[in-house]
């Protein structure tokens, strides 16, 4: 029995008066405890719809449900972690400055906070960074850095978009193996990604995104990469 977690409905986000559209009309579901690949070359309009989730634009036609509730409330934004491709840091925040920040914009008791992001640092292996700025890290520990701001709140919905990229293979098994931990404790991952022999071992569902048009959204019922081409090069 399906349980979808994150319901899009018939969504439309076009960029400008020249009508250039980056997603036209499209609907699919994410549901309760899955890994769900969200696939699409460059361009097909995987950010553009992962924005649109997170209410970073304002101007959609379509709706948005987040465990039943409108992605525009509030209320909506607790069920939810992100993940951006590219991390930016401001240049002079300690690691520690940007955790608290973004604690408090998730109404976290002021008093759990600062065990909160002691614990994840432990977790992570990089609490030996909670005093220095994150703008000068690795690739490797700035992820790890977006990772802990998503998932302090305790969010059941964690939306990734190419979390891989620029990692080296050490910071990707790692990234990974935290993934796989998340889905085994009962939460959601919705995850765009172009390197699907990573992704594949974990998907039980996937949606493939062509042109600003969804051509399949489901179980995944074959390797990722068979189905990307079958669904969108084979066309």
């Amino acid at each position: 029995m399906n349980n979808p977690i994150l319901e899009i409905k018939n969504l439309t986000k076009i960029y400008d008066k020249k009508q250039n559209v980056g997603i036209k009309n499209i609907s699919f579901n994410v549901n309760r405890g899955k890994f769900h690949a969200f696939i699409g070359e460059n361009g097909a309009g995987k950010t553009t719809t992962i924005k649109s989730i997170i209410g970073a634009y304002t101007n959609l036609d379509g709706e948005i449900l987040i465990n039943g509730i409108s992605h525009k409330k509030a209320e909506s934004k607790k069920i939810v972690g992100y993940v951006p491709e590219n991390p930016i840091f401001p240049k002079e925040i300690t690691t520690y400055e940007y955790l608290l920040a973004l604690s408090l914009l998730t109404n976290i008791p002021r008093n759990e906070i600062n065990q909160k992001i002691e614990e994840f640092l432990k977790k992570f292996n990089i609490l030996n960074l909670k005093n220095k700025k994150p703008s000068s890290f690795s690739s490797g520990q700035k992820k790890k850095i977006l990772l802990i701001q998503a998932l302090i709140h305790n969010p059941e919905l964690i939306i990734l978009d190419e979390p891989a990229a620029n990692l080296d293979p050490s910071a990707r098994f790692e990234l990974f193996s935290i993934l796989k931990q998340l889905i085994d404790n009962g939460k959601t991952i919705f995850i765009s990604s172009h390197i699907l022999s990573e992704i594949d071992e974990f998907t039980t569902e996937v949606t493939l995104i062509d042109n600003g048009s969804i051509v399949y959204s489901g179980p995944k019922y074959k390797h990722l990469g068979e189905m990307f081409y079958e669904k969108i090069i084979k066309k």
